[in-house]
């Protein structure tokens, strides 16, 4: 009785097992490149981004052919990337690691529906940004301090000075609601008082005070970013990269009166000059890397699993309509 009960018993754990098993998809080969097998999930990511790529350039989303043939060879980089960091026996240090670990938690926070709809595991993420990880290893490798063909100190800031601003700011607003809930403009007496209170706070800054301290005492966060940043008015970020450091300054538009304080962003005790070198190396030189991965992969011969292929591209492409 013994006996037949542990048989019993074994019979129903195997069968969960075999359940479990299969409750997750096999993962299937969509590509060989080289000796490097690609599978269904990485094409998928790859598929997926290049989708991204033709939707922010204003190709043909319908034009699958040529989604897959840029999938294909963002697969190769791929390949290429992880080829040549093996081949030169790299190894990630710990802050990599971390940022691999880090990048693609916020990752699948951001975007795991949309992935798993498209057939994309978080593990799979977890490669991608491994690979990620390898380029910038080899970035620096080959351009970086004390490389071969490194980037001139005065290259990286001409870039920076070029690209990036630091500021601080405060906004007065020069429209309101009516009663409808429309946006209207202020009346040309609120714009004015509007305007001599900002004024007077510019010329409370030129006397000694703080932002913060003519912003009644509320702390102003610096703010770091791009020249292109779509998010504020067309030429206010060109135009206070244009402005003397420290200096208030008033500057208006349609909409807004700003008060605006320029700073160095390559002083401080958060220097975003250091802290984001490997970003300005990547933008001065991250083009010709990958025209050398290319190069590289073009010695790669293609196998292609064209049913394993269009599985994947199908599954990304209804993945797209549900979130469109």
């Amino acid at each position: 009785m013994k006996k037949w009960l542990s048989a019993a018993l074994l019979l129903v754990l195997l069968l969960s097992v075999l359940a479990g098993c299969s409750a997750v998809p096999r993962k299937k080969t969509a590509l060989t490149i080289g000796k490097a097998e690609i599978d269904n999930e990485v094409f998928a990511y790859y598929f997926d981004a290049a989708y991204s790529e033709a939707q922010k350039s204003g190709a043909d989303l319908n034009d699958t052919a040529a989604l897959t043939e840029r999938a294909v060879d963002l697969c190769c980089g791929y390949v290429a990337t992880t080829t040549q960091y093996e081949q030169m026996s790299m190894k990630l240090d710990a802050e990599s690691r971390k940022a691999i670990s880090e990048n693609s938690e916020e990752c699948w926070r951001l975007y795991g529906g949309h992935y798993t709809k498209a057939g994309v595991t978080k593990q799979t993420i977890g490669k991608i940004e491994a690979v990620a990880q390898y380029r910038t290893a080899l970035l620096l490798y080959y351009f970086g301090e004390g490389s071969e063909y490194e980037v001139t100190e005065e290259e990286i800031e001409y870039y920076f000075d070029q690209n990036y601003v630091e500021f601080e700011a405060i906004v007065g607003y020069l429209t309101t609601q009516d009663e409808n809930g429309e946006t209207i403009p202020l009346t040309e007496q609120e714009a004015d008082e509007l305007r001599s209170s900002f004024l007077n706070k510019r010329d409370r800054m030129k006397n000694g005070s703080t932002l913060a301290q003519v912003n009644e005492d509320i702390e102003v966060s610096p703010t770091f970013v791009s020249v292109n940043n779509s998010a504020y008015p067309e030429g206010f970020l060109k135009q206070v990269s244009s402005l003397p450091y420290n200096e208030p300054t008033l500057m208006e538009t349609e909409e807004y009166l700003f008060l605006v304080v320029r700073l160095d962003a390559k002083k401080g005790d958060v220097n975003n000059y250091t802290n984001y070198r490997t970003r300005y190396i990547d933008a001065l030189r991250g083009e010709t890397l990958d025209e050398m991965l290319i190069e590289t992969a073009k010695e790669y011969p293609i196998e292609r699993r064209d049913r394993v292929i269009e599985k994947a591209a199908e599954k990304v492409l209804d993945a797209r309509r549900t979130k469109e």
